[in-house]
């Protein structure tokens, strides 16, 4: 199943109509890429990945992401790449398609970045009309076809052996990106930090160890009822980062994906202390749906005011992404929050 179909089925991810700007030149990548060297005997390297291997042979200078979110990893470990693929929609982005965690990114203003709009998945041909000499796609839903097509031509960094379409571990992903680009060592830095922030961040709070969660959006398939993000999915791994719990009832719910659907009918099991609901398009219009829906209205946390509501283009967006780069925005934007709505 496509990221596309998952989306429509039920988070029909907001997409921002944008004018891709030019990709950049060669040697514009290359000096982004330069901005932070690749360590000296990196290359070549082999990466095992879930369709088959990836051999780079140097320092790639045209990287082309397709990967939801792999981006921000790539732009943190300072390499501009070629061209990207848009998630969410951020209306207030000074550089087009990312998020305000990534728009002060030195790699993100290196150069001329082309977006790849959330409204249309790039064909095999469109990813090889840029000429990539490093495709990333670890957070996409490359499947065994497209892969074969494209690695033939370019080598692939795709989502690890043995993991699942949308649900690779943000350590494996950013240490795949990181030994792709020649900056293991970096990536684990990246990753050490934020592991440690996000441990301060449940140490200072131990009022969310152990009490359970449910994050819910509308559903968006006309059948009624609502989404639920399962164990895996980026949201929910943000919050039992900080000591949070999914319920026994939604963790029973069976799905191989990172969502399942609810209906009205079975509405009482998103019952949890804490309901949390990223909204997909306007924060205003969602409130307003699940305020005026009495369904949703009579589950006990929402009666008690236990519901946050988050934008997607802040702290809504940052727990999707889930990354190097949207993780410490989303602890100071949303720990307040959390404690708030939690007091009731």
């Amino acid at each position: 199943m496509s990221r596309r179909t998952a989306l429509a089925a039920v988070t029909a991810a907001a997409a921002l109509v944008l004018t891709a700007c030019g990709g950049s030149s060669s040697d514009d990548t290359a000096e982004g890429a330069g901005g932070s060297a690749a360590a000296e005997g990196a290359f070549p390297v082999t990466i095992p990945n879930a369709f088959g291997e990836t051999t780079i042979e140097s320092a790639p200078e045209r990287v082309v992401v397709t990967g939801y979110t792999d981006v921000d990893t790539v732009l943190a470990l300072g390499v501009t790449p070629v061209a990207f693929q848009e998630f969410a929609a951020f209306p207030d982005a000074t550089v087009p398609g990312l998020g305000p965690w990534a728009q002060d990114e030195p790699a993100a203003t290196a150069g001329d970045i082309e977006v790849l709009p959330v409204s249309g998945t790039p064909s095999v041909e469109d990813v090889l009309a840029l000429q990539p000499d490093l495709v990333i796609a670890i957070g996409g839903g490359i499947e065994q076809e497209e892969y074969d097509q494209l690695s033939a031509l370019v080598p692939v960094l795709a989502r690890p052996e043995g993991s699942t379409a949308f649900l690779v571990d943000r350590e494996d992903a950013t240490l795949a990106i990181g030994q792709a680009l020649g900056k293991e060592d970096e990536a684990q830095a990246l990753l050490d930090d934020v592991d440690t922030q996000l441990a301060d961040a449940a140490q200072a709070n131990p009022d969310f160890a152990g009490k359970t969660v449910t994050v819910v959006v509308p559903d968006t398939t006309g059948a009624g009822g609502y989404g639920v993000y399962v164990a895996g999915d980026t949201r929910v791994e943000f919050l039992r980062s900080l000591g949070f719990e999914l319920t026994d009832d939604v963790s029973a719910l069976e799905t191989d994906s990172f969502f399942t659907t609810v209906s009205a009918e079975q509405a009482q099991l998103l019952d949890a202390d804490l309901l949390v609901v990223p909204a997909l398009f306007s924060l205003e219009d969602t409130q307003a749906q699940l305020e005026a829906d009495p369904v949703f209205s009579a589950i006990p946390a929402v009666q008690a005011g236990r519901v946050l509501y988050l934008s997607p283009s802040t702290e809504g967006g940052a727990i999707s992404y889930n990354d190097v780069l949207s993780i410490p925005y989303a602890l100071d934007g949303l720990v307040p929050q959390l404690q708030e709505t939690l007091a009731g």
